[in-house]
C-alpha cells in the first residue's frame, strides 16, 4: 500500500495491483478479483431492465475485501437515465456505503444542487470523493464546506487544487494515458511543495480514507 496513491483508475487491472484502486466492471466476463478496486453503477450504465441484476452483482463485488470503495456513482444530467431513476440508484450506492463503510467515489456532471442535497439530506458518516474534479473555485470551496473530498486527475482548475487542503486530497489517473509519477509532479508545482511531500500527503490520506473500515453486512 506505500507506493498506493491513484484513486481512481481505469487502466488494464494488472497495474492496478498494489498501485492504484482500479475501477473494476460490474460484468462477470471483464470482473477482475486481484488488486485494490472500486465498484458502482455509473450513471451511464443504468439499466433499467436489469437494475435487480445490477444491484445485486454490486452487492456481491462490493463485500470483498479488496473492493475499497463505492462507485464511480453519482448524478450526470447528460446520462439517457432518467435523473428519478438516477437518485434511485445513488440511494442503493449511499446505503451500500454506509452499511459497508466504505467510501463513496462520486460521479457529478451538471447536478452539484442535487448531490449537496444528497448530502444534507443522508448526513453520511463515510467520506464522499468527487473524482475527476475540474469546479471553478467557488464550487470548490462549496464542496469542501460540506465536507467532500476531491481527487484531481490531468485536467483540472488549478486555483481549485491550490485551494484544497491537504487532508482533503486526492489524485488520480482515471482514464487519461498520462503517468502519476508527470501528474504528482504537475500537481507540485500548481501547489508550490516539494513532490515528495505531496506524495507523502496523499498517501496518508489514502491510508486514513481506503484503509479505516471494518466490513460489515448490508441486507
Amino acid at each position: 500500500m506505500e507506493r498506493l496513491i491513484d484513486i481512481h483508475s481505469h487502466r488494464d487491472h494488472s497495474l492496478a495491483t498494489g498501485r492504484a484502486i482500479f475501477n473494476a466492471s460490474l460484468q462477470e466476463e471483464t470482473f477482475v478479483s486481484d488488486g485494490y478496486f472500486s465498484v458502482g453503477i455509473h450513471p451511464w450504465h443504468i439499466d433499467s431492465g436489469c437494475l435487480n441484476f445490477q444491484k445485486q452483482q454490486l452487492l456481491v463485488k462490493s463485500a470483498l475485501n479488496n473492493c475499497l470503495a463505492i462507485g464511480e456513482c453519482g448524478l450526470d444530467k447528460y446520462a439517457e437515465a432518467s435523473m428519478e431513476l438516477q437518485q434511485e440508484v445513488f440511494a442503493f450506492h449511499i446505503e451500500l456505503s454506509e452499511a459497508l463503510q466504505k467510501p463513496l467515489i462520486i460521479h457529478c456532471v451538471k447536478a452539484v444542487d442535487e448531490l449537496l442535497m444528497f448530502r444534507k439530506k443522508r448526513a453520511p458518516s463515510q467520506p464522499w470523493i468527487w473524482h475527476g474534479y475540474r469546479g471553478n473555485p467557488q464550487q470548490t470551496l462549496q464542496l469542501l464546506n460540506q465536507g467532500f473530498y476531491l481527487s484531481f486527475g490531468e485536467k483540472y482548475n488549478s486555483q481549485s487544487l491550490f485551494l484544497t487542503p491537504s487532508e482533503r486530497l486526492f489524485l488520480e489517473t482515471d482514464e487519461s494515458d498520462i503517468d502519476m509519477e508527470e501528474l504528482v509532479a504537475r500537481a507540485a508545482k500548481v501547489r508550490q511543495e516539494p513532490v515528495g511531500q505531496l506524495q507523502e500527503i496523499i498517501q496518508r490520506n489514502v491510508r486514513g480514507v481506503f484503509f479505516r473500515r471494518n466490513s460489515c453486512n448490508f441486507k
